[in-house]
C-alpha cells in the first residue's frame, strides 16, 4: 500500500493540464498590462521613482518566474514557485503602502494596510506549506485564502472607487492587473492535483541530482564544517579477492553470448548490489549538506579509444540502478563505451572540457569559481551534471590493463563524487594449507578512497564485507535483489 505520509505526497500541476496554461496566460496578461501602463506614463498617482521597480518590474519578474517554474517543474517540483509567490506578496504589500492616502483609492488607514500585510503573509505561508511537501494535506485553505483576497480587492479597493465614477479604463489597468494575478493563483490552487508514490517526493532543499537527508544526527552536520574538504575527510582501504569464482563466472557469461564480459563488469555489478543493500554509500556532500541519490547510481570511468599509448582518453558516465543485474551493468557500460569509441568528435564531456579550456586564463578561473558557487547552491543544470565526471556515485579506474597495482586515488574537491575505486592487475600468491601443502591463489588487489562524512565506519565495513561476498559468489548477481533498501529520510 502506498504511504500517504507527506514525505511521499506532493501537490502539483502537470503541463498537460489546461489549468496550467490558463494560470500562465492570466499571469502573462497581468504582466503585459502593467508594463504597458507604466510605459505609457502611468504612475498609479505616485511620483516616486522607486514605484516603477516595486510596482512594475517586481510583479513582471514574479510573473515570468512563476510561469516558467509552473510549466517546467509544476508536476514534481511546484515548491519552486514559492519564491515567485513571495515576490507577488511583496509587490502587493509595497503597493498598499505606496497607495496609502493617495487620491482615487480606498486605502486611507494604516490599520487597513497592516491587515493587508497579514493577509498577504498568510497567502504566502499557506501556499508554501501546501506545495512544499504537502504539509497542508488539502488545497481548501489555499482556495479560501485566494478567494478572500479577490473578494477583498473587489469589495474594498475596487467597487467603492469605480462606483463613484471618474476612473478611466487606463487608470483602472493597474487594478485589473492585480485581479488577473489573483485569478491566476486561484486557478492554479483550484487545479492542484495530489501526486503520491512509494518514494520520497522532492521538497525544497533537494538538488536535481540528489535528495537532502534530513534526519541525520546533529554530529553529521557538524562534521562537515569541521572537515570541510573531501580529501581532508578521506579514508583509505585496501583489499584483495580471489578471482577463481569470478573468472569462472566470466567464462560462463561469455559462453552465453556476452562478448567482452569481464572482471570490470563483475566488480561494478558487485558494488551496485552493495548500494542496493547499503544505500548510505550512495550519498554525497554538496553545499555543506548531505544528499542521497536514492535509485540513481552514476558511475564514471576512463576509457581509451584504442589500446595504444597514443590513443586519447575520454570519460564516460553510466547511469545504473540498484536493481540492476550483472547483465544490465554489462549492457549499459558497453553501450557508453561503444558511443565513446564511435564518436569522431569525442564524448560530450570532451566537448565541454574543450569549451571551458578555450576561455582565456583569467576568465577560465572566474568560470570555474562560478561553477563552484552554482554547485554549492545546487543551481547547475542537470544536463551539465550528467556530463561532469566530478559529479556521481563512484569513479572506477582499471589499472590491470596497464600491468600495475592499484593506487590510492585522491577524491576531487570539485563536484561531489564520494568514492574512488581502483583495481590492479592479476597476481599470484602462494598459500600454505593446514596440511603443509602449498596452494597458488590468483588475486586482484583493489583500493577504495571514500569520504567518511557520508556514513560511519561501521556502515562502511558492512558494505565492503558485503562486496567481498558478492565477488566470491558472483552468481548472486544474475537476479535482481529481492529487496532494494531505502536510505533514511
Amino acid at each position: 500500500m502506498v504511504n500517504m505520509d507527506n514525505r511521499y505526497t506532493t501537490f502539483g500541476l502537470s503541463r498537460k493540464s489546461p489549468i496550467t496554461w490558463l494560470s500562465s496566460a492570466l499571469l502573462l496578461a497581468a504582466a503585459v498590462i502593467r508594463v504597458v501602463y507604466y510605459a505609457m506614463g502611468g504612475s498609479e498617482g505616485l511620483d516616486v521613482t522607486a514605484s516603477v521597480w516595486l510596482l512594475a518590474v517586481l510583479p513582471t519578474a514574479a510573473a515570468i518566474l512563476f510561469t516558467m517554474n509552473l510549466i517546467v517543474r509544476g508536476r514534481d517540483r511546484l515548491y519552486t514557485t514559492s519564491f515567485a509567490v513571495f515576490m507577488f506578496c511583496a509587490f502587493f504589500v509595497a503597493r498598499i503602502f505606496a497607495l496609502l492616502g493617495a487620491p482615487n483609492t480606498s486605502v486611507n488607514s494604516v490599520w487597513h494596510a497592516v491587515l493587508c500585510c497579514v493577509l498577504y503573509f498568510a497567502v504566502w505561508v499557506i501556499w508554501d506549506l501546501t506545495v512544499n511537501g504537502a504539509r497542508i494535506k488539502t488545497t481548501l485553505p489555499l482556495i479560501l485564502i485566494f478567494s478572500l483576497s479577490i473578494v477583498y480587492h473587489l469589495a474594498v479597493e475596487d467597487i467603492p472607487v469605480w462606483a463613484n465614477g471618474g476612473v478611466s479604463l487606463f487608470d483602472a489597468l493597474p487594478e485589473i492587473s492585480c485581479l488577473l494575478i489573483m485569478a491566476s493563483l486561484f486557478a492554479a490552487s483550484a487545479g492542484l492535483k495530489r501526486f503520491t508514490s512509494e518514494t520520497v517526493r522532492p521538497r525544497r532543499g533537494d538538488r536535481c541530482d540528489g535528495r537532502l537527508v534530513r534526519s541525520l544526527d546533529p554530529i553529521n552536520g557538524v562534521a562537515i564544517y569541521i572537515m570541510p574538504s573531501r580529501n581532508g575527510a578521506a579514508t583509505y582501504f585496501r583489499d584483495s579477492f580471489d578471482i577463481g569464482a569470478a573468472e569462472a563466472y566470466v567464462r560462463k557469461k561469455r559462453a552465453e553470448g556476452l562478448d567482452g564480459f569481464g572482471l570490470m563488469h563483475v566488480i561494478i555489478a558487485a558494488y551496485v548490489r552493495v548500494i542496493s543493500q547499503r544505500p548510505a554509500l550512495n550519498r554525497f556532500i554538496s553545499g555543506q549538506r548531505i544528499f542521497t541519490r536514492d535509485n540513481e547510481i552514476e558511475l564514471a570511468m576512463t576509457v581509451k579509444k584504442d589500446m595504444t599509448a597514443e590513443s586519447p582518453e575520454t570519460i564516460i558516465k553510466v547511469m545504473l540502478s540498484p536493481s540492476d543485474t550483472a547483465e544490465d551493468v554489462y549492457r549499459k557500460c558497453n553501450e557508453q563505451v561503444r558511443i565513446a569509441k564511435e564518436t569522431p568528435l569525442d564524448s560530450s564531456f570532451d566537448k565541454l572540457a574543450w569549451l571551458i579550456n578555450a576561455v582565456p586564463g583569467l576568465l577560465k578561473k572566474f568560470l570555474v569559481w562560478l561553477l563552484r558557487v552554482l554547485d554549492y547552491f545546487g543551481c547547475i543544470p542537470r544536463s551539465i551534471l550528467h556530463l561532469s565526471p566530478f559529479h556521481g556515485s563512484i569513479f572506477i579506474t582499471a589499472l590491470g590493463s596497464l600491468g600495475i597495482p592499484p593506487v590510492f586515488h585522491h577524491l576531487y574537491d570539485f563536484g561531489n563524487v564520494p568514492v574512488f575505486l581502483a583495481f590492479g592487475a592479476k597476481r599470484h600468491e602462494r598459500e600454505v594449507g593446514p596440511d603443509g601443502s602449498v596452494n597458488v591463489r590468483r588475486l586482484i588487489d583493489y583500493t577504495v578512497v571514500s569520504d567518511e562524512r557520508i556514513s560511519d565506519g561501521f556502515y562502511y565495513a558492512l558494505g565492503l564485507k558485503l562486496m567481498r561476498r558478492y565477488l566470491s559468489n558472483p552468481e548472486r548477481l544474475d537476479a535482481p535483489p529481492e529487496k532494494v533498501a531505502r536510505d533514511i529520510y
